[in-house]
């Protein structure tokens, strides 16, 4: 179901229907706008955003031209957001990465989180455990008892270490008492995808939607949910919490701008976006591929946001006092 949500809370929002209708700011947009795409072409966040873009064209009336600025797990893209000109043609994609990896492991200098302006939420969705569909793991419990026999010989990928992905397998690690490799793949879940199926690593943590289509394909198998209830995608799959281990995490993404842009401009973009939840195509491809989508405009997802920092920062600060990562 496509949603909406509000509140500060990082779990249990209200759930509302989006607002109706795209309003747009007396003689905006005019022209074509830039959107900046800070993962690689082809992985779950370019396809996922490309598509939303796509919709989203249709409500301003305008094109959406995206370019895919990589490195730094999302931080060179979204730098090149942060200057550029807050003229409300440059708009960007961000994920969990852009506003807590990035600017707790200061992986850009000069990159500041209160340089940009969130205007709304596009995704939310779970973590996955994945395997490709001929590996040997068919459960769970398969691949925690193999770890258990091998310490540190099976890989679990990630897009980033001490990143979005990372952390829920250091999780899932340690809470089912198994020593495994991880593997980052900073240039996104294309990469980390290819990887899983051509058997370069044993699994992946990673969103469901970016391994979906790989699952539709049966070119992969989804193991465990990292979720407090089973995905309504994958209803026969269970969550780890009922395999026995409280691991619960998710990830998102959400559209910004370079911090200065107009108001009005932030609020016809809000209005478009939001309209986008309306259309009846976009309910049926979010449907289909497992999307995630969950609209918030600007000022409900600049509260998740600083909510969702302030979990993280204090979790990634307590592993790093553990000696399980290195700041």
């Amino acid at each position: 179901m496509i949603t909406r949500r509000t509140g500060l809370a990082l779990a249990g929002f209200l759930l509302t229907l989006p607002m109706a209708g795209a309003v747009s700011a007396q003689g905006y947009p005019e022209n074509d706008i830039t959107h900046i795409m800070p993962w690689s072409a082809g992985g779950g966040t370019d396809t996922v955003m490309r598509t939303f873009m796509n919709f989203a064209e249709q409500q301003l009336g305008v094109g959406i031209n995206t370019q895919n600025i990589t490195g730094a797990q999302s931080g060179v893209g979204t730098m090149r957001l942060m200057r550029s000109r807050a003229d409300g043609y440059t708009i960007g994609s961000l994920t969990w990465d852009s506003v807590i990896t990035v600017p707790y492991y200061n992986l850009v200098p000069g990159y500041d989180t209160s340089d940009l302006t969130y205007i709304a939420s596009v995704t939310i969705h779970p973590t996955v455990l994945a395997v490709a569909a001929d590996s040997p793991f068919q459960t769970l419990g398969d691949f925690v008892a193999a770890a258990a026999e091998a310490p540190g010989e099976l890989s679990i990928s990630n897009v980033g270490l001490g990143g979005v992905w990372h952390l829920p397998a250091l999780d899932f690690a340690a809470a089912s008492g198994i020593e495994v490799n991880h593997v980052p793949y900073p240039e996104g879940s294309g990469p980390q995808r290819e990887a899983l199926l051509s058997g370069e690593t044993d699994a992946a943590s990673v969103n469901l939607a970016a391994v979906f289509p790989a699952v539709q394909a049966g070119q992969a198998r989804v193991l465990g949910v990292m979720d407090s209830q089973r995905s309504p995608f994958l209803p026969d799959v269970p969550t780890l919490q009922e395999e026995g281990y409280d691991v619960v995490w998710g990830s998102f993404r959400v559209v910004a701008a370079p911090a200065g842009i107009e108001e009005e401009q932030v609020q016809a973009l809000e209005s478009a976006f939001a309209a986008v939840f309306e259309m009846e195509e976009f309910q049926q491809r979010a449907e289909e591929t497992a999307m995630g989508a969950v609209y918030m405009n600007s000022e409900e997802t600049t509260a998740y946001i600083e909510a969702s920092q302030a979990k993280a920062f204090a979790l990634i600060d307590s592993l790093v006092e553990q000696g399980i990562l290195e700041r």
